[in-house]
C-alpha cells in the first residue's frame, strides 16, 4: 500500500457537499432483465471476437445481472448513420435489443448515444449527442447539443438531466462525460472530459486529432434535486471505476502507473497498486478481489500548447489482471492487439473490450484467469 493522497484545501466542505449528496439518494426495486434466450457467439475461440459489423462498436458495460453486453453500435442500416445503444447476450452471438432515436424527424441528423451504465434496478443513464447528417461520429466532437439522459431499458429516451459543457466552481470546463458508473440508487460517478480537436506539434496549420481526456472525477446526483461534487485529489483522472461496497472508487492519473482508491466517508486515497515500468495506466476495473485495466501501448501524456492542457493521448494498450490478494500481474494476450475500455463481468469472470483493425472497433470477449 502506498501513502495517503494529500487532499487539497476546501477538505470540510468538499466533505459536507459529498454527504448531503449521498443522503439524498433513495432506494429502488430489484433489476430483472428480460430473458433474451441462449444465442450461439461467432467463435469459441479465445479470445473471441464478438462485433463482426462493419461499422464501429464502442464502449461496453454489462447488465447488472451479467446476462448481457451493452454498447455503442454506428448503424450503416440507417440514412443518418446514427450511433445507437445495443445489447448481445453475455457470449456475444446476435443482437437482442437496439435502442435508438427511430423517429422521421431524427433523420436528418445524427445521434450519438454512447457511455451508457445500467443500475440494479434498471435505469438507465448515457450522454446523447446530437449534429448534423456528415459532421457527427461516435466522438460527438462536432455536436450542437451534448447531454446527459436518464431513462430506462424499457424506456430509454428518458430526460435530459444536465447539459454538457458544464463547469464546476474552481476546475476547469468539461465538455464531454465519460466512464459512467452507478453507485448509489439516484448516483453516479463519472470522469468529466476535454473533449475536442487539437494540434499535435505547435506550427501554423498544424496537423489536428480528435482527444478526450480526463480533467476530473465528478459524483452527481440524480432525480428532483441534482447535484455535481468534484472529487478530490483526482485532477487529470484517466479512469474511474466503483467498488462494490458502495463507499469507494478507484482511480487512475494521466501519466501515472499507480491505481488509487478513494474512500468517500473519509476523502481519504491511498495506492492500491503500482505497474511501475510497466507504463501508464489507465481504464481500472475492480470486482471479486481482481483488478482490470489498461496498461502501456501507445499512450502519451503531457501539456498540450494549443489548448493549455494536460492531455492523454490514448490509442490502446496491454489488458492486465492483477489479483489484488496474491499480489500477482497477468496479461491478456491476443496476436498483439492493443485494447481500451475493459468492462469486467459482474462475476468478474469474463472481460470485454475494444480493439481497432481494418479502420474500426470491434469488441472482443476474454475468460478471466
Amino acid at each position: 500500500m502506498g501513502e495517503p493522497v494529500r487532499v487539497r484545501g476546501g477538505r470540510a466542505v468538499l466533505f459536507s457537499a459529498l454527504c448531503a449528496l449521498l443522503a439524498g439518494c433513495g432506494h429502488g426495486e430489484p433489476f430483472r432483465t428480460p430473458n433474451f434466450g441462449t444465442l450461439d457467439p461467432h467463435s469459441t475461440d479465445a479470445p473471441v471476437r464478438i462485433t463482426l459489423s462493419a461499422g464501429t462498436d464502442l464502449w461496453p458495460t454489462w447488465l447488472p445481472d451479467g446476462s448481457g453486453i451493452l454498447y455503442t453500435s454506428e448503424r450503416l442500416d440507417r440514412t443518418d448513420r446514427d450511433w445507437c445503444l445495443v445489447v448481445l447476450p453475455s457470449s456475444g452471438g446476435r443482437i437482442t435489443r437496439t435502442m435508438c432515436e427511430n423517429t422521421k424527424v431524427g433523420e436528418d441528423s445524427v445521434e450519438t448515444f454512447q457511455s451508457a451504465a445500467v443500475s440494479g434496478d434498471g435505469q438507465l443513464v448515457y450522454v446523447r449527442s446530437s449534429g448534423r447528417r456528415g459532421e457527427l461520429d461516435a466522438t460527438g466532437v462536432r455536436a450542437r447539443s451534448r447531454r446527459l439522459v436518464l431513462g430506462s431499458l424499457g424506456a430509454p429516451l428518458g430526460q435530459n438531466v444536465s447539459s454538457i459543457p458544464y463547469t464546476i466552481p474552481g476546475r476547469h470546463t468539461h465538455t464531454g462525460v465519460s466512464q459512467i458508473s452507478w453507485i448509489a440508487p439516484n448516483a453516479i460517478v463519472y470522469r468529466g472530459d476535454f473533449l475536442g480537436l487539437v494540434c499535435l506539434v505547435p506550427i501554423p496549420n498544424c496537423p489536428q486529432r480528435f482527444v478526450q481526456s480526463g480533467l476530473g472525477i465528478v459524483y452527481q446526483t440524480l432525480g428532483e434535486a441534482p447535484g455535481r461534487v468534484a472529487l478530490p485529489g483526482t485532477d487529470y483522472a484517466s479512469s474511474v471505476a466503483v467498488g462494490e461496497s458502495g463507499d469507494e472508487v478507484y482511480y487512475t492519473l494521466g501519466g501515472d502507473s499507480r491505481v488509487y482508491r478513494l474512500t468517500l466517508s473519509t476523502l481519504a486515497s491511498t495506492v492500491i497498486y503500482d505497474f511501475g515500468a510497466a507504463g501508464i495506466v489507465r481504464d481500472v476495473q475492480v470486482r471479486g478481489g481482481k483488478l482490470v485495466a489498461i496498461v502501456g501501448g501507445s499512450v502519451a501524456y503531457g501539456l498540450n500548447a494549443s489548448v493549455d492542457l494536460p492531455l492523454q493521448i490514448d490509442d490502446g494498450g496491454d489488458i492486465h489482471v492483477v489479483d489484488l490478494l496474491g499480489g500477482t500481474d497477468s496479461t491478456l494476450a491476443a496476436g498483439g492487439r492493443l485494447f481500451s475500455h475493459p468492462a469486467l463481468s459482474p462475476s468478474g469472470t469474463r472481460l470485454v473490450a475494444e480493439s481497432s483493425g481494418a479502420g474500426s472497433w470491434d469488441l472482443w470477449l476474454f475468460e478471466v484467469p
